[in-house]
C-alpha cells in the first residue's frame, strides 16, 4: 500500500492512465481485505499535513478517489465526513476534498448529522464561487443529493441554509451549474421558509432573467436555452412571495424587450400569474390588456401571439376566483376586452376579426365564470348580426368567431371524444342556452348551396364540432345532424365538403356508434344495388354514374364502419349484395367491378381493423361464406351448368381479394384459433373435404357438384388451381407455434414443390411457391430442415435448372423461381445454406436462358413479400438485409468486371434490386466500389433499370455529395441523356432524370457544377417540349433550379 501511495504521488498529473491503475489497485487492495481505508489514511498522513499545498491537494485527490470505488460497509463513515470538513479551510485541497465528499454522501452510513456538518462546513468555509467549474458543480451535485435524502435534517438550519445557498450561487454562470442551481432554489422556496430573505432570494434568482445563452456548436452537455427557460421560469413561478418585486419587472421587460426576449417575459408572466394571485396582478391589468392586445393583433409570428393568448387566459383564469371583490375586476376587465373585440367585429370579414375572435376563445375558455361572461355579452349580437347579413365573407366571419367559443366550451367543459380532466363535470356549456341559434345558422350554412364554398364548410365543422360538446346535443338532435352530413357525403358535388363530411362522420362513429349505426349505416347500404332493377343500366353513362356511386358508397363505408357494432351490421349487408352481385351478370360487366368494389371495402376495412379484439369472430362466418363462394364455381364441369352457375369469384383479381381477407382475419386469431381454422382449411384444401358443417353447402348445391376439390393438383382445372392462393393465404399468415395436420412435413412440402415445377398455372406456381418458403421460414426442427435444404433444394431442385441437357427450358425457369422464394425463407432467417443458395442463383446470370431471370429474382430475394413478413410471423432475424447486402456484394462487384457485356447488364439488374431495399447507411458505406456500377447502368437501355438507378442517385445526393461531385463530369451528362424520349427513356426514367438534375444544386458545390450549367439549360428544351404534361412540369421545377443558381449557397 505504501508502495503504491508513494508511486502515485510523484505520478505527473498528466500521466491518467497510470494514475487510473494505481488507484484501482489500491481500491483492490481494500476490497479484497488486504488493507484498509484506515490504512491509507495512515500512510497519506505526511502528505495530507505537508507544507506545499499542491502536495496536500494530491494526497486528498487519491483518498477521494478511492472512496469513490469503496465498498460501504468497510468503514466509519463519521471519521471521514469529520476529517474532509475540518479540511475544507485548507482553500488549495478544496477541489478534492468537494470531490470527496460527493463521494461519501452517496453511502448509505450518511446521516442527517452528516448531512448537517456537511451544509454548515460549507457554508462556513468554501468560497464557491472562486473556484472551477467542475469543483461549483460538485457543491450543487452534494446539495442536490442532500436536499433529497436529508431534507427535514437540513430544514433545521432554516435561514442559514437559505442563506448559505444564496452566497454559494451568486454569481454562478456555468449553464450546467445554474441547471442544478434552478432546480435547488424552486425545492428551497417550496420546503424552506423564505418570508424573511425573499427580496434576496429574488434578486440572486431573477438577475438571470431573461436567459440569453447560446450553447456552442458541439455542445457535449446538450444544454439548451430552452432548459435554463424552463427552469429560470419554474423558480419565478414558484411563490406569490416573488410578485411585488417581480410585476414591475416582467412589465418592464413585456415593453422594452424584442425577439425571445418578449417572448421568454410573456411565457413567465403566463406561468407566474396563477401562482401571484389576483391582487398582485389588478394594478397592472390595463397595461398588460393593452400590450398583450397589440402583440395579438399585429403579430408577426404565430408563436408570439399564441403565447400572449394564453397569457391573457392566465390572467383572466387567476381573476376568476370566488372571491366577490375579485369577481368585480374579472368583470370589468372582461368588459373592456369584449367592448373593443364586438366593435372590430361589427366588420368581421376583415382581418381584425380572426385575432379578436381568439382573444375572446382564450377568455372565455379561461373559466366558468368567464365563459358565461362572454357569451352574455357576446352571442345574442353575433347570431342577430348573422341573420340579417348578405354578405356571404361576413357570415364566413362571424361563424369563425362562433366556432372558436365551441372550441372553447370544449377546452373547459370537455366533449364526448375527449372530457375535460380540469373542470366538474357538473357544469354545463352555457352555449346549451343557443344550442338552437347555434344549429340553425350552421346547418343552413352547409345546406345552402348556392353559399361559396368556405362558408359551407365553416358551417360543416361547426356542426360537427357542436356534436362533439358533452352534454349539448341529445341523441336525436345528432341524428338530425348526422342526416346533413350523409347527404353531403353522398349528394355533393364538391369533393372538399364530402372528404370532410366522410372524415368528421367516420370521428362521430368511434364515440357515437349506435347513432351511425342507426341514422347513417343503413342510408349507405340502401345505396348500394342488391336487386336486378337497380342494376339496369341504359347507356355507358348510366353505367358510369352507377359504377361511380356503388364506389364513393362502399369508400365511405371503409372510413365508417371500423366499429365493432357497425362492422357487425355493415359485414351481412355487404355479403348480400356479395351474393347478388356474383350470381348475375348485367351489362358491361359492372358485376365484376361491383363485386370487386364490395371485397375492396371489406379488405380494407379489415385491414384498419387489426387487431381489434372482434375480428377473430369472423373466421367462423365471413370466411367460410367467402370460401363457399369460390369454390363452389370450380366444381362444375359441364358447359351448360357452368353457365347457369358462372360466378364472378372464378376471376383472378377477385381471387386475390379473397386472398387478403382470409390472411388478415387468420393474422388476427392466437395460436388456438388457428390451429383449429389450419384443421379446417387443410381438410378443405388438401383432403378435397367438403362435407364440413365449417362450410356449409347445402344438399342441393353438394347435389351438383361435377369434380372432386383438389386445388393442389396439376391434372386439376385451372379455376380450382387458382384458389390454391386462398390456402397459401391462409397457412402463411399462421404463428410459428401453429403445427401443420400433415403427417410428414417434409414430405408434405416435397410434394408441394413437386407441383410447382409441373403446374401450368403460373398463379398457382407463384402461390405454392410462396407457401413452400413460409412453411420453410417457420420451420423449426433444425435437423430436417437441414436435411431438406441439402437434398430438396441443393439437390434435386438446383439440379433441375443447372442441368440443361436434360431439361426443357420451361421447367428450368419454373424451378429457378421456385428455387429464389425458398432461398429468400432462408435468407430471412440467416440461414447458412441460404447463403450457398444464393450463389447458386447468380451463378446462373451468365446462362442465355435464366440469367436474366436470375437477376431479377433479386427483387423477391431481398424485396417485401405478402406472406413472409414480421405481420405473417415469419421468421426474419435483425440486420438480414445488411448480411445479405455484404455477402452479395462482392459477389456482384467481381462478376461484373469478369463478365461479358451482355451479362454485365444481368448484374446490374440484381445490384439495382439490391440497393432499393437496403438501408440508406449501408448503402453509403460501400458507395464509393460503387459508383461506377451506377454511372454504367445509366448507359444501358432497361428503363427499368435506368429508373431504379436515378432513384438511387436522388436518395444518397445529400449524404454522398463527395462521391458525386468526384463523377459529376459523367453523372451530369447521362442524366440530360436520360431526359430525352429515347428508347429506354420511359415517362418515369424521364421524371427521375429531371428531379436528380433539379436536386443537384441543393447538394454539390457551386464551383463543381457551375461549369454544366449553359449545358443543363440548353439541353433542358427538349424536356420542356416534351409531350406528357408530368414531364414539362418537372422540366419548368428543373429549369427553375439551375436559373437560380448563381452562386454558393449560404451554409456553404
Amino acid at each position: 500500500m505504501e508502495r503504491l501511495v508513494r508511486n502515485y504521488m510523484i505520478t505527473s498529473n498528466d500521466a491518467t492512465e497510470e494514475v487510473k491503475a494505481i488507484v484501482s489497485e489500491i481500491v483492490y487492495s481494500i476490497k479484497s481485505g488486504q488493507s484498509t481505508l484506515i490504512i491509507l489514511v495512515q500512510i497519506l498522513g505526511e502528505f495530507l499535513k505537508n507544507e506545499d499545498p499542491t502536495i496536500r491537494a494530491k494526497g486528498t485527490g487519491l483518498l477521494s478517489a478511492v472512496l469513490a470505488d469503496c465498498p460501504q460497509e468497510q468503514f466509519t463513515i463519521n471519521v471521514l465526513v469529520d476529517f474532509y470538513c475540518e479540511r475544507l479551510s485548507d482553500t488549495a485541497s478544496v477541489p478534492e476534498l468537494l470531490q470527496g465528499i460527493a463521494s461519501l454522501i452517496q453511502f448509505n452510513t450518511f446521516n442527517d448529522e452528516n448531512a448537517l456538518k456537511v451544509a454548515k462546513s460549507i457554508f462556513a468555509s468554501v468560497n464557491v464561487q472562486s473556484f472551477q467549474q467542475t469543483s461549483r458543480h460538485y457543491v450543487f451535485q452534494i446539495f442536490d443529493r442532500m436536499l433529497k435524502d436529508h431534507l427535514t435534517a437540513l430544514k433545521q438550519m432554516g435561514q442559514d441554509f437559505v442563506v448559505g445557498f444564496i452566497q454559494a450561487m451568486d454569481g454562478e454562470k456555468d449553464p450546467r451549474n445554474l441547471l442544478l442551481a434552478f432546480s435547488l432554489i424552486k425545492l428551497i422556496i417550496h420546503e424552506f421558509d423564505i418570508s424573511q430573505r425573499v427580496e434576496l432570494l429574488f434578486e440572486v434568482t431573477f438577475c438571470y432573467f431573461p436567459i440569453t445563452f447560446k450553447p456552442p456548436p458541439d455542445d457535449p452537455y446538450g444544454i439548451t436555452a430552452d432548459d435554463l427557460k424552463i427552469a429560470l421560469r419554474e423558480c419565478l413561478s414558484a411563490t406569490p412571495y416573488f410578485a411585488e418585486f417581480a410585476m414591475p419587472l416582467l412589465l418592464e421587460k413585456l415593453t422594452s424587450s424584442s425577439g425571445n426576449a418578449k417572448k421568454d417575459s410573456m411565457e413567465t408572466l403566463a406561468a407566474c400569474a396563477p401562482v401571484y394571485g389576483a391582487n398582485s396582478i389588478v394594478p397592472y391589468l390595463e397595461p398588460l390588456w393593452e400590450y398583450l392586445k397589440d402583440e395579438i393583433i399585429n403579430a408577426t409570428d404565430d408563436s408570439f401571439e399564441n403565447i400572449a393568448l394564453e397569457t391573457i387566459k392566465n390572467i383572466v383564469a387567476t381573476l376568476s376566483s370566488g372571491i366577490i371583490d375579485r369577481m368585480d375586476h374579472l368583470q370589468q376587465f372582461l368588459k373592456t376586452i369584449v367592448t373593443e373585440c364586438m366593435e372590430n367585429l361589427k366588420e368581421p370579414e376583415l382581418k381584425l376579426a380572426k385575432p379578436c375572435g381568439r382573444i375572446l376563445m382564450y377568455c372565455a375558455m379561461a373559466s366558468d365564470p368567464s365563459f358565461n361572461i362572454v357569451t352574455l355579452a357576446t352571442l345574442r349580437v353575433l347570431i342577430q348580426q348573422y341573420k340579417e347579413s348578405e354578405l356571404a365573407t361576413r357570415k364566413k366571419g362571424i361563424l369563425d368567431v362562433l366556432r372558436e367559443l365551441i372550441t372553447a366550451s370544449k377546452n373547459l367543459y370537455g366533449s364526448i371524444d375527449k372530457p375535460s380532466q380540469n373542470i366538474d363535470t357538473d357544469f354545463v356549456t352555457p352555449l346549451s342556452n343557443y344550442k338552437y341559434d347555434y344549429m340553425e345558422i350552421f346547418s343552413s350554412a352547409l345546406l345552402n348551396q348556392n353559399e361559396y364554398n368556405e362558408l359551407r364548410l365553416c358551417g360543416l365543422r361547426g356542426l360537427y364540432e357542436m356534436i362533439l360538446l358533452r352534454q349539448f346535443f341529445n341523441d336525436d338532435e345528432i341524428g338530425v345532424i348526422l342526416q346533413y352530413f350523409n347527404r353531403a357525403i353522398l349528394e355533393e358535388t364538391e369533393q372538399e365538403i364530402v372528404d370532410e363530411a366522410l372524415k368528421f362522420l367516420a370521428n362521430i362513429a368511434k364515440c357515437k356508434s349506435e347513432i351511425v349505426l342507426e341514422v347513417t349505416l343503413p342510408v349507405f347500404l340502401d345505396n348500394l344495388p342488391c336487386n336486378e332493377d337497380e342494376m339496369k343500366i341504359d347507356n355507358i353513362h348510366g353505367t358510369n354514374l352507377m359504377k361511380a356511386n356503388f364506389v364513393k358508397t362502399l369508400d365511405a363505408l371503409s372510413e365508417l364502419a371500423i366499429e365493432p357494432i357497425l362492422f357487425e351490421a355493415y359485414v351481412p349487408q355487404i355479403l348480400k349484395k356479395l351474393d347478388f352481385a356474383s350470381s348475375n351478370f348485367s351489362t358491361a360487366g359492372i358485376d365484376l367491378e361491383y363485386s370487386e368494389s364490395l371485397l375492396h371495402s371489406l379488405h380494407s376495412l379489415l385491414l384498419k381493423k387489426t387487431n381489434h379484439s372482434d375480428i377473430s369472430r369472423y373466421v367462423d362466418t365471413l370466411v367460410p361464406h367467402l370460401l363457399t363462394k369460390s369454390i363452389g364455381p370450380s366444381l362444375y364441369d359441364k358447359p351448360e351448368v357452368n353457365n347457369t352457375i358462372q360466378s364472378v369469384f372464378c376471376e383472378e383479381k377477385i381471387i386475390k381479394i379473397v386472398a387478403g381477407i382470409i390472411s388478415v382475419i387468420t393474422k388476427n386469431l392466437n395460436v388456438s384459433e388457428q390451429s383449429i381454422f389450419i384443421s379446417h382449411i387443410f381438410e378443405i384444401f388438401v383432403k378435397g373435404n367438403l362435407n364440413l358443417n365449417y362450410l356449409g353447402f347445402s344438399d342441393q348445391e353438394k347435389s351438383l357438384f361435377m369434380t372432386t376439390f383438389n386445388p393442389l393438383s396439376v391434372e386439376s382445372s385451372f379455376q380450382q388451381q387458382n384458389l390454391s392462393l386462398l390456402f397459401t393465404a391462409a397457412v402463411g399468415s399462421c404463428r410459428n407455434e401453429v403445427p401443420y395436420p400433415v403427417p410428414n412435413i417434409s414430405e408434405f412440402l416435397s410434394n408441394i414443390v413437386r407441383i410447382t415445377l409441373y403446374t401450368k398455372n403460373e398463379l398457382h406456381q407463384r402461390s405454392l411457391a410462396q407457401l413452400a418458403a413460409s412453411i420453410l421460414n417457420k420451420w423449426n426442427q433444425e435437423n430436417e430442415l437441414k436435411q431438406f435444404v441439402e437434398t430438396k433444394i441443393l439437390g434435386e431442385l438446383r439440379n433441375h435448372f443447372t442441368s440443361s441437357s436434360t431439361e426443357n427450358e420451361i421447367i428450368r425457369q419454373i424451378s429457378l423461381d421456385t428455387f429464389i422464394w425458398l432461398t429468400k425463407a432462408l435468407i430471412l432467417r440467416t440461414y447458412p445454406l441460404g447463403y450457398e443458395c444464393v450463389s447458386q442463383i447468380t451463378s446462373q446470370f451468365s446462362d442465355p436462358i435464366l440469367g436474366k431471370r436470375a437477376s431479377e429474382g433479386f427483387e423477391v430475394l431481398i424485396g417485401e413479400s405478402d406472406f413472409l413478413n414480421k405481420a405473417s410471423f415469419a421468421v426474419i432475424r435483425i440486420l438480414y438485409k445488411q448480411k445479405f447486402f455484404n455477402y452479395c456484394m462482392p459477389i456482384l462487384a467481381e462478376g461484373f468486371k469478369m463478365s461479358s457485356d451482355e451479362v454485365k447488364h444481368n448484374y446490374l439488374i440484381a445490384l439495382s434490386h439490391l440497393l432499393r431495399n437496403i438501408p440508406k447507411q449501408v448503402l453509403l458505406s460501400e458507395l464509393p466500389s460503387l459508383f461506377p456500377l451506377l454511372i454504367h447502368s445509366l448507359s444501358l437501355p432497361d428503363a427499368e433499370l435506368k429508373s431504379s438507378t436515378i432513384d438511387t442517385f436522388y436518395i444518397i445526393s445529400g449524404d454522398a455529395s463527395r462521391i458525386i461531385s468526384e463523377h459529376v463530369s459523367s453523372l451530369v451528362p447521362l442524366l440530360l441523356s436520360s431526359t430525352k424520349p429515347d428508347k429506354g427513356n420511359t415517362m418515369q426514367v424521364r421524371i427521375s432524370a429531371l428531379q436528380c438534375l433539379g436536386i443537384l444544386p441543393d447538394h454539390v458545390s457551386f464551383d463543381v457544377l457551375f461549369p454544366f450549367k449553359s449545358k443543363i439549360l440548353r439541353e433542358l428544351s427538349t424536356a420542356l417540349d416534351d409531350k406528357k404534361r408530368l414531364v414539362r412540369k418537372q422540366a419548368v421545377d428543373c429549369r427553375s433550379k439551375w436559373f437560380l443558381f448563381t452562386g454558393p449557397r449560404a451554409d456553404n
